[in-house]
């Protein structure tokens, strides 16, 4: 998996936003605000990740166990899905 060309992730009054921009744009209406951790999610699907990967770096870097890493970073990645932000 990976972050689709047109999404762009900015930080506005302390909060994270996924923006999209070029046809994106026109296509996708509105922005995706993130917490800490989508914020890390999303910036590691910036290069082809799987669902495993993000796991192990999800629990590398919260105090997380697998099971926990494993439901959270699935529906993080089926939120995604739905939105059409990864391929």
């Amino acid at each position: 998996m990976i972050i689709k060309q047109g999404y762009i992730l900015r930080t506005v009054a302390d909060k994270f936003v996924v923006v999209p921009v070029g046809e994106e744009a026109v296509n996708f209406k509105g922005l995706i605000t993130l917490n800490k951790s989508g914020k890390f999610l999303f910036e590691a699907l910036s290069d082809e990740m799987s669902i495993e990967s993000l796991i192990e770096l999800m629990m590398n870097k919260y105090d997380v166990d697998r099971k926990t890493a494993k439901l959270d970073i699935e529906e993080f990645v089926k939120k995604l899905k739905d939105k059409n932000i990864i391929e």
